[in-house]
């Protein structure tokens, strides 16, 4: 691995080019998996041949990130004094894996006029990936936080956006081809992407469960779950910086609003044909690559407030953009799709990365879980979108949630640098 530096070799514990490489695989794999059936483009386009309730598309949305949010205390309390968290890991993600086989086999075998069945079906499948989800991140996270020093994350996260994104440029081209073929008919055509996304998915699951996992602290038996909750909120008040992190990553988060929404408001109100979701799927990965020759060498060289800084300001002209494409035309939105991805790439990098620099070791779970179930109030974002476009319209999500991005990025400017320049 010509990214790993010496000096990184002797900061960082056995097997780092070993682990570097099968993380790397995993991020690849999975990123050009889920680009086969994007939750912000493939999956919406599907939803909405059962329902137009653009609520109910944003429900389905949130049930995305509910589940994720959930467990993550209990996983964290479980695991916080556990010295090897793999296992866990190993369990969650070939449930994960199962479940979107299960949801591919659902929709080539989806029953013809029975839409209420289809979309409980579709609802239980996509929570359940989400809940796994939420427990394999706890130590997901963690494992990354021993296996790899400070200054190595960013070009590790930066290179499985990076690549990851190229594959899924191509399957980007897959899904035009496979959406715009009239010999393939619904629901078939997207039964074949579903089962596409499981294809790798199941590959990048691989090569994320032969991970060699560094030993971690032991801190003694586990605290009791009520003073356990009870220390951990207690965190977000001593320590100042973090709450602000909190507070900031919730504001970014805002973008939820309207991320289902873009491709339905091509397609509903700019009239863009179906197979033209594809080039939308091609420009957001487009933009996670592009901007992962960025975000990397800035998290490593410089430090993670300026990413989250950049990424704040680069999701707040998203909506902006999504307003302005009413006037130009739909040809706008590839360029929404691209910042879609450009921010999406500084936010995995920037929030990751500064929240294992400013976590303590043997406090890592905890401060990770807090993070993560605090993000539980996005949860609510993508159906608050769908019922102010039901009442109103695309425009009005649009411009509720420039201004929320808005904050975001100024409450971003507070953050402290925790680490010198080149350190």
């Amino acid at each position: 691995m010509r990214d790993v530096r010496k000096s990184d070799q002797k900061a960082a514990p056995p097997h780092i080019r070993f682990n570097f490489a099968m993380g790397l695989a995993h991020g690849i794999l999975f990123q050009t998996g889920m680009a086969f059936s994007g939750p912000m483009t493939v999956l919406p386009v599907f939803l909405n041949h059962f329902t137009v309730s653009q609520m109910m598309i944003g429900l389905f949305s949130a049930l995305m990130s509910a589940g994720g949010v959930l467990p993550q205390l209990l996983v964290a309390h479980r695991l916080e004094t556990r010295p090897r968290k793999k296992p866990t890991l190993v369990l969650m993600i070939w449930v994960r894996a199962a479940i979107w086989l299960a949801l591919g086999l659902l929709a080539y075998f989806c029953p013809p006029g029975k839409p209420i069945i289809v979309l409980v079906a579709l609802l239980i499948l996509l929570f359940g990936f989400s809940f796994a989800g939420g427990v394999a991140s706890i130590p997901f996270t963690d494992i990354w936080g021993k296996a790899l020093p400070p200054t190595l994350r960013g070009r590790f996260f930066g290179h499985r956006q990076l690549w990851g994104g190229l594959m899924a440029v191509g399957a980007g081209y897959v899904v035009k081809l496979i959406l715009g073929n009239p010999d393939i008919s619904f629901p078939r055509n997207y039964a074949f992407l579903f089962l596409l996304s499981f294809a790798f998915i199941a590959m990048s699951y691989t090569a994320l469960s032969s991970v060699r996992e560094p030993k971690g602290q032991s801190t003694g038996p586990p605290r009791g779950i009520g003073l356990f909750l009870r220390e951990s909120v207690r965190l977000l008040w001593e320590d100042r910086n973090f709450g602000l992190f909190i507070l900031t990553r919730l504001a970014v988060g805002s973008a939820a609003f309207a991320l289902p929404f873009y491709v339905l408001y091509g397609k509903n109100e700019l009239h863009m044909a179906i197979e033209q979701v594809g080039i939308l799927v091609g420009a957001q990965m487009a933009g996670g690559i592009l901007s992962n020759l960025l975000w990397g060498q800035l998290s490593d060289r410089v430090g993670n407030r300026i990413v989250i800084i950049l990424t704040a300001a680069t999701a707040t002209a998203v909506p902006l953009l999504g307003l302005l494409s009413s006037v130009v035309g739909w040809e706008l939105l590839i360029a929404v799709f691209a910042l879609i991805g450009f921010s999406m790439s500084g936010a995995g990098i920037g929030f990751t990365n500064y929240l294992l620099e400013i976590a303590p070791e043997h406090l890592r779970p905890t401060y990770i879980a807090l993070q993560g179930t605090s993000m539980g109030l996005i949860i609510v974002f993508p159906i608050l979108g769908g019922l102010l476009i039901d009442a109103c319209s695309y425009e009005a999500t649009f411009l509720v949630t420039m201004v929320a991005l808005t904050i975001g990025l100024l409450l971003s400017l507070r953050l402290k640098e925790v680490r010198k320049v080149g350190e």
